[in-house]
């Protein structure tokens, strides 16, 4: 297993790149957290410009919370999407918080990082890592949702002594592994709904997993309730 800098235009930052999940907990060590921590795990891809309000909306309140709450952010760690905007909402409003990308070595780049930038000998465009995250996990794979059970497995060990949530924005396939995978540990999923494809799939389900709620992402003081009951343990305020 390797460590290395990465040189962003105005910060560096440190990345570990793990060669199997059962180094993964020397990998996080490697990263110098220090401590354990509640933990957010952010799930979601691109954003439809007909949700960006509200999906935007919902990330300056999930960033906000993990500042008060001193959580630590689990996200996919490119440029794109919902995981650029947890990045850039950290940096506008120069929040603290742990946030940790996870994502594969194989399909990104970064400032002198891999020189075949545009695409890959198969045809998978590299997706450039987005330069405000804290940290970075770059794991093996060759296809987005590879990285899922490394996500999973890394909010378990960082969330020790603590508790963690896994919160969707919109969402699809690969999402759609995570949120079954969190709830294979037994991790409470919230759903906000009013942000596209799957978090709005699962709003509209009658039955759903019982760890599962739906929370319209315009409404900051119900997420703020959900979260702060799933990573204090309140259960009587989770009810949807």
């Amino acid at each position: 297993m390797r460590t290395q800098k990465i040189d962003f235009p105005d910060r560096q930052t440190l990345c570990v790149f793990p060669d199997k999940r059962e180094d993964l907990a020397e990998a996080i060590t490697e990263l110098h957290l220090g401590g354990n921590f509640p933990v957010i795990v952010l799930i979601g891809g691109g954003i439809d410009e007909r949700e960006a309000e509200a999906t935007r909306r919902a990330i300056h309140t999930i960033s906000k919370i993990a500042e008060d709450m001193n959580a630590l952010v689990i996200c996919g760690g490119t440029d794109m999407g919902v995981m650029a905007e947890i990045g850039q909402m950290r940096s506008q409003n120069q929040y603290k918080f742990p946030l940790v990308g996870i994502t594969l070595e194989e399909m990104v780049t970064w400032p002198n990082g891999p020189h075949n930038a545009n695409f890959l000998w198969m045809g998978k465009k590299r997706w450039q890592l987005e330069p405000h995250y804290s940290h970075f996990i770059l794991v093996p794979g060759s296809d987005f949702g590879d990285e899922s059970p490394w996500i999973v497995e890394a909010a378990t060990i960082l969330s020790k002594g603590h508790r963690s949530v896994t919160i969707l924005i919109n969402g699809d396939e690969v999402s759609r592994k995570d949120v079954e995978l969190s709830l294979e540990k037994e991790r409470p999923v919230i759903a906000l709904s009013r942000t596209g494809r799957l978090a709005d799939e699962l709003s509209r389900q009658p039955i759903r997993h019982k760890l599962i709620t739906i929370a319209p992402a315009h409404n900051e003081q119900r997420i703020v309730e959900l979260v702060h009951a799933a990573l204090l343990g309140k259960e009587e305020n989770v009810l949807a």
